[in-house]
């Protein structure tokens, strides 16, 4: 379920997004629009069931 790497795992998909200018693909394209600009901050975000909730915004330097 990778719990201890959830958070790290989505800093880091932030910072990918950044880096390429783009958005990430969607997952259900008859329910969702796809993001058409570059992203210049990311919220990566992590939840947990008993503790460990956080979030950090990535920004372009």
């Amino acid at each position: 379920h990778m719990k201890e790497a959830q958070f790290p795992f989505a800093v880091a998909l932030a910072a990918m997004a950044i880096d390429r200018k783009a958005g990430y693909p969607v997952f259900d394209a008859a329910a969702e629009k796809p993001f058409d600009g570059a992203p210049k901050a990311v919220l990566a975000t992590a939840i947990g069931y008993h503790q460990f909730e956080g979030m950090g915004l990535i920004k372009a330097a």
